[in-house]
């Protein structure tokens, strides 16, 4: 009677591992029309990774761009805690709506006419000369724009447009060039900043 109880047994087992072998994937998982969680992400000059899901898209004729809002690390000031961080706009502008690769030039290795432009706004704080301690907000604008004619200031790729769930996948890497700063007053040392590793994904239009 016991040997038959563990036949039985193991027969009942046998068939559960057999149906969740059998078992179909979720149908969710494979749902093309089901957007995922929106994300941007990118390295700043090697020091520092950048993650955002504050991002939105915006069209203007036939050209997109990619808003995202950011908080970047002070590296110059980390021990003040109200200067750790700063504030920061990251803008992509792609000149057309389509799968593909958008250089910030033209050349003669770009036959599509495709181009994108980058543009990295800062919130910096800038000591105020009068009063010591006090701080003012400053924003500095960077941007491939600012590069040197026919310079290669980096490129983005649109790689995935999901027309069901309404999504856009791509990547990018550029060099932002600083701007001039009008006020003479403002003391402030600039340099190019670098974007490299840069994606995101699952981006609502």
């Amino acid at each position: 009677m016991r040997k038959l109880k563990y036949i039985l047994a193991s027969v009942v087992l046998s068939a559960g591992f057999a149906s969740c072998e059998t078992e179909p994937i979720d149908e969710k998982v494979k749902d093309d029309s089901l957007p995922g969680t929106a994300i941007l992400s990118f390295d700043l000059n090697a020091k520092e990774t950048v993650v955002t899901d504050k991002v939105t898209v915006g069209f203007n004729g036939n050209a997109i761009s990619i808003n995202a809002r950011l908080s970047l690390v002070n590296h110059e000031n980390v021990s003040n805690p109200e200067l750790r961080y700063k504030a920061a706009n990251l803008t992509i502008m792609y000149s057309s709506f389509v799968v593909g690769n958008f250089p910030t030039t033209l050349s003669i290795d770009n036959p599509s006419n495709f181009t994108s432009t980058a543009i990295l706004d800062v919130q910096e704080m800038v000591p105020d000369e009068e009063e010591e301690g006090k701080f003012n907000r400053v924003w500095v604008q960077y941007s491939t724009a600012n590069a040197e004619e026919n310079q290669n200031a980096g490129y983005g790729n649109i790689t995935r447009i999901n027309d069901l769930a309404r999504y856009m996948n791509g990547n990018f890497d550029y060099l932002l060039i600083p701007s001039e700063i009008e006020d003479e007053e403002i003391d402030l040392t600039l340099e190019p900043q670098r974007i490299t590793k840069g994606n995101y994904n699952y981006l609502t239009y």
